[in-house]
């Protein structure tokens, strides 16, 4: 196998090292996001905890945009 091609193969392994690195670095922030969600829940009350409920918010339109089911930054 020449050179060239050897250059060809070893550029698109490391792409998809890199997309996959990506993916599974996605994974990994979206299951802790949710995480804390789940955590900034049980800081909720009646009164005064309106920055948590905006919080909780970003957080949400965040996972959605790692999932590709919204678009980022904020329209």
């Amino acid at each position: 196998m020449c050179q060239t091609n050897m250059k060809i193969i070893f550029r698109r392994n490391q792409d998809v090292a890199t997309k996959n690195k990506k993916l599974l670095n996605d994974i990994v922030r979206i299951s802790v996001l949710e995480e804390e969600i789940e955590y900034y829940k049980t800081l909720l009350r009646e009164h005064d905890t309106g920055h948590i409920h905006t919080a909780i918010g970003f957080i949400e339109r965040r996972i959605e945009e790692l999932k590709g089911e919204a678009p980022w930054p904020l329209d």
